[in-house]
């Protein structure tokens, strides 16, 4: 088994208390706004004036149901569209089109269709990350030149972002439970068509969910990461730890 040790820029912070920092967290007033106007990941909790786009509403944890292999069933699968848009009526909302679209329109008069439901925005998290997210908000700072954090927890550091590197550390440490196990395929067509895929078998977990986490030892570390190689047998057994 081949294994390679590597660092991705996605699995590791900066986490040094030394460094010097170069932004600072936002004011404990700006802070009190998660929750209230805005919601506790920083988004704007009202919708738009014309009510396309309602309000946050969380899901509850009973929303939609759970099969036998754990997965959630949609919690709006009941819902009709509100409307159909059409060949024939799809100069009505061309200024909410893409120009790919109306073009399928176009090739497809009488077999394309665009369904339209409600706007929903029920995403949420467990309470205890909204918590850290709001304590992040007054606490971490970027550090080392913006390639690292300070006084960092769990996920989204800076929930009211007040620079574009700000939005990037966001993603990098959003909130996705806390581990993951994915099957990836890769595959790089050839002109003519043809194609060999690689199959990968990924797995993370994030440091604040490892039984031996000391949290006031974080240390340089997002989440620790293996990636294998399933397929094809010449790859086959390849591992990347990080």
């Amino acid at each position: 088994m081949n294994k390679t040790r590597s660092l991705l820029q996605a699995g590791v912070l900066g986490l040094s208390l030394l460094a010097t920092s170069v932004m600072a967290a936002v004011s404990a007033d700006e802070a009190a706004k998660l929750g209230s106007t805005l919601t506790p990941m920083g988004a704007e909790k009202a919708g738009n004036a014309d009510g396309s786009i309602g309000p946050w509403e969380p899901l509850s944890k009973t929303a939609g149901s759970v099969d036998g292999k754990g997965f959630l069933s949609d919690p709006y699968g009941s819902e009709k569209p509100l409307f159909t848009i059409t060949a024939q009526n799809a100069d009505q909302y061309k200024d909410k089109l893409s120009p790919g679209q109306l073009a399928m329109f176009k090739r497809y008069p009488n077999t394309y269709k665009i369904p339209v439901f409600k706007t929903h925005r029920g995403a949420t998290v467990p309470a205890d990350v909204f918590a850290a997210i709001k304590e992040n908000a007054t606490k971490t700072t970027l550090v080392e030149g913006g390639n690292g954090l300070s006084n960092f927890r769990t996920a989204v550091p800076f929930p009211i972002p007040k620079s574009g590197l700000e939005v990037i550390w966001n993603h990098i440490t959003r909130y996705r439970g806390g581990s993951v196990s994915r099957l990836v395929t890769q595959a790089t067509p050839q002109q003519n068509g043809s194609f060999n895929p690689v199959y990968f078998s990924d797995q993370f977990v994030f440091r604040d969910k490892m039984k031996d986490y000391d949290p006031n030892n974080p240390g340089n570390i997002l989440f620790y990461f293996k990636q294998e190689v399933t397929a094809p047998a010449r790859l086959a057994g390849t591992v990347l730890l990080v």
